[in-house]
C-alpha cells in the first residue's frame, strides 16, 4: 500500500543522502570518486638516473603508500604522496582517482577539472575501465560547478567506454537532476553489475524510497550498512524512512545519532528534526 505523503514526506524526499561512488580501477581496490590538484609536468626521462623498471614502479608505490596515508587520516602526507606519483607518471590513473577523491571532498572541483581534463583529451593513454571511470569522475566536477552540458557529454563518452565504472556516476547525476526518478532503472542496473557496492545499493534504496517501497528501500540501505558500515548515506536515509514513512521516531534518532558518529553534514538542516526533545512541562493552574 502506497503510505500517504504529506509535505513533510515530499522535503524529506529532497534531502535523502546520496552517495558519490564511482568505480573501482583494476587491480588497485581503491574506490574512485574525483578530485585533485593539477599534476607537476613529468621531467625530462634523463632527469632520473633509475632503471627504467625502477622508475616505471615508483608511481605504483608512491600510490600504495599514499593509500595508506590517507587509511590514517593523514591527508597532506598523501597529496605530496600522489603528486610524487603523478610527477613521475602524469597519466597515473590512480593518483588521478584520489586526488579527484579529496579535491571533491574539499569542494576544489575547478582544480579537478584541470587535473581530469587531460583524460578527455588523450583517450589513448588510459585503459578503457580507467578512462571511463576518471571521465566519470570529471562529469561530477562539471555537475558540481553548474557545467551541465559538459557532465552530460562526459558521463555519455564514460558510458560508451565503460558502462561498468561509470554506472554509480550515472545514477548520483540522474538523481540530482531534473528528472530524478528516472534514475530507477540505472539504479537497479547498477547494483545487478555490482551488488557488493554499498553506494549503489544506498542511491538504489533512495529510488525505492521515491517509488514508495519503503520495504525495499529498508532493504538496500541495510544491505549498503552491511557492504560498508562507515559509509554515512544509508544511516541518514534510514533515518528519513522511519521519521517520515514509518512514523517511527524511535528509530529515526536511533539511526540519526548513528549517522551524526560517522559525519556532521546536515545541508538540509534535519538535527533539529532528530534531536530529542524534553517533554513540555505540564502548563500551571490559572496560567
Amino acid at each position: 500500500m502506497r503510505p500517504f505523503v504529506d509535505a513533510r514526506v515530499s522535503r524529506a524526499a529532497s534531502a535523502l543522502a546520496l552517495v558519490i561512488a564511482v568505480a573501482t580501477l583494476p587491480g588497485c581496490g581503491l574506490r574512485l570518486f574525483a578530485r585533485g590538484p593539477r599534476p607537476a609536468p613529468a621531467p625530462p626521462a634523463a632527469a632520473s638516473t633509475a632503471p627504467p623498471a625502477a622508475r616505471a614502479s615508483e608511481p605504483r608505490s608512491l600510490d600504495r603508500e599514499a593509500a595508506r596515508q590517507l587509511e590514517a587520516d593523514s591527508i597532506a602526507a598523501a597529496e605530496g604522496s600522489l603528486h610524487a606519483a603523478l610527477t613521475r607518471d602524469p597519466n597515473d590513473p590512480i593518483a588521478l582517482a584520489l586526488l579527484s577523491k579529496l579535491d571533491f571532498e574539499q569542494g576544489r572541483h575547478e582544480e579537478a577539472v584541470r587535473l581530469l581534463e587531460p583524460v578527455r583529451a588523450h583517450p589513448e593513454a588510459f585503459a578503457p575501465e580507467a578512462r571511463a571511470a576518471l571521465l566519470a569522475g570529471l562529469a561530477l566536477h562539471e555537475d558540481a560547478l553548474g557545467q551541465l552540458d559538459r557532465a552530460r557529454a562526459d558521463l555519455v563518452s564514460a558510458q560508451a567506454t565503460s558502462g561498468d565504472a561509470s554506472a554509480s556516476a550515472a545514477v548520483y547525476l540522474t538523481l540530482r537532476g531534473e528528472s530524478p526518478d528516472s534514475a530507477a532503472g540505472p539504479a537497479k542496473d547498477a547494483v545487478r553489475r555490482d551488488s557488493r557496492s554499498a553506494v549503489n545499493q544506498n542511491n538504489f534504496g533512495i529510488t525505492r524510497l521515491r517509488a514508495a517501497d519503503p520495504d525495499g528501500a529498508r532493504k538496500a540501505f541495510m544491505a549498503a550498512i552491511a557492504r560498508d558500515p562507515d559509509l554515512p548515506g544509508p544511516y541518514y536515509n534510514l533515518a528519513i524512512l522511519e521519521k517520515f514513512y514509518r512514523l517511527d521516531d524511535a528509530a529515526a534518532a536511533h539511526w540519526y545519532a548513528e549517522y551524526a558518529r560517522r559525519s556532521q553534514a546536515d545541508p538540509d538542516s534535519l538535527a533539529a528534526v532528530f534531536a530529542k526533545r524534553e517533554p513540555r512541562p505540564l502548563a500551571q493552574k490559572g496560567n
